[in-house]
């Protein structure tokens, strides 16, 4: 049986769709029709539920999906294991925009210089750049917190505070620094939910008055710039705006953003983890 019809059907029940899972796999929906039921074919059951609003597992598929799923995960570790026995050492690495744009630059720049290459892949949040890993696509991944599978390495690199960006003419902009729970009356200009910083925002305020919601890559600052409401930001990305009309408020709260580098294997984790170590910044 050929993998890749397995990481077809986990990407289908992921989309609850065979179009949209066609999308994403870059095939035809009849192609993906056809693999999916060569897989029923084999463990001679049916394994979806096909409807016009779209599949879902049939008892036998969850249980199916469960186990494709772990064996998947084994497959891809087994993998990268493997790359310690390979005399060219080249690594996938994925990250967020932030870091690409204001940590890696120097980082891969010692790296290359100790006679390793790298690659960089950018995604807008640390869930995509996670499930990529999880793909066996990237050799590791340096994105915020989130939760993971036990099945892979993952060491902090650092934590940095949060601050509030709010424009010039804010009542906010002549204070020194900031709390939280200040901002609770605050229109904010904020990324999608998916965004791990908004995603922080929220656990300490319950309910955000999101005047503007910004997509992935949008001028989140020129938003607040231009009046738009406040918004807040990494220090990595507050002390790096460039941007004369705003001002970078820092916030007190015990809430920072925890940095981890995560791997598919130990040895990979641990040789990547000397370049990117914080004292190493």
């Amino acid at each position: 049986m050929n993998i890749e019809y397995f990481e077809s059907f986990i990407e289908t029940v992921k989309q609850k769709s065979l179009s949209k899972a066609s999308e994403q796999l870059n095939i035809t929906q009849p192609a993906l029709s056809k693999q999916i039921r060569k897989i029923e074919d084999y463990f001679e059951t049916s394994l979806l539920n096909r409807s016009t609003s779209g599949v879902e597992l049939t008892e036998a598929g969850k249980l199916v999906y469960k186990k494709i799923s772990r064996v998947l995960e084994e497959l891809s570790l087994i993998k990268n294991d493997l790359k310690e026995f390979r005399q060219v050492r080249n690594y996938k690495i994925g990250t967020l925009p932030s870091l690409a744009s204001h940590y890696f630059p120097s980082k891969i720049l010692n790296i290359k210089e100790q006679g390793v290459d790298t690659e960089l892949v950018i995604k807008n949040s640390s869930p995509e750049v996670y499930e990529l890993l999880t793909k066996g696509e990237l050799d590791a991944a340096i994105i915020d917190e989130i939760p993971i599978n036990g099945f892979y390495w993952k060491k902090e690199i650092f934590a940095e505070p949060y601050y509030a960006i709010v424009y010039k003419s804010h009542p906010f902009s002549k204070n020194e620094f900031i709390y939280l729970e200040d901002l609770i009356d605050e229109e904010f200009v904020l990324y999608p939910s998916t965004c791990t910083t908004r995603q922080t925002i929220t656990r300490v305020l319950e309910k955000l008055n999101v005047k503007t919601e910004v997509e992935f890559g949008g001028f989140l600052i020129g938003y607040v710039a231009a009046g738009g409401g406040i918004t807040v930001l990494p220090e990595i990305v507050a002390k790096n705006n460039g941007n004369p009309m705003v001002k970078a408020i820092p916030i007190l709260n015990n809430v920072k953003r925890h940095i981890s580098l995560i791997t598919n294997s130990k040895s990979t984790g641990k040789f990547l983890y000397s370049f990117f170590k914080e004292n190493n910044a």
